[in-house]
């Protein structure tokens, strides 16, 4: 279990847990965070445009293996500001994060499930530019909804 001290103030609340130090700042209705969880913002940020660009350009293949990993990086943002870090433990981290994200968002397991099928399918037979669409919809929709959920911004 993490260790968590509060700076109670209207604005700043300081999470502190074993790997990392996250100070979570408000701004409007949202969450600025700094920490171990921005290196996982910044990457979900980068690997969803990414996604988009090869989408665009028509580079169809690549196109799934984004869309999953900006989605992991997604859902490491939110286990994170809840003091989970699925990242330490590689070799069971996919199984877990998948697990925990179906259990919080049961609406969605189909949109990670199409995302898996898509990775696999564009990975070996990337010219299909319908299934490169509905891999990035589907990584669309689950970052929408985690960014309500953990009220931070990944665009």
């Amino acid at each position: 279990m993490p260790l968590a001290f509060f700076y109670l103030s209207f604005c700043v609340v300081i999470l502190i847990c074993k790997k990392n130090v996250t100070c979570i700042e408000r701004v409007g209705s949202l969450m600025t965070v700094v920490g171990d969880v921005e290196v996982h913002l910044r990457a979900v940020r980068e690997k969803r445009l990414a996604a988009l660009d090869e989408f665009e350009k028509g580079r169809f293949t690549v196109v799934g293996d984004l869309a999953i990993k900006a989605v992991e990086q997604a859902v490491e943002v939110l286990a994170a500001l809840e003091g989970r870090h699925f990242h330490l433990r590689p070799r069971s981290a996919h199984a877990e994060r998948v697990r925990w994200f179906k259990e919080r968002f049961p609406r969605l397991s189909r949109d990670v499930d199409e995302l898996w099928g898509a990775y696999g399918a564009l990975g070996y037979e990337g010219i299909d530019g319908d299934r490169a669409k509905k891999a990035v919809e589907a990584m669309e929709r689950v970052l929408v909804a985690i960014e309500r959920k953990a009220r931070v911004r990944f665009r």
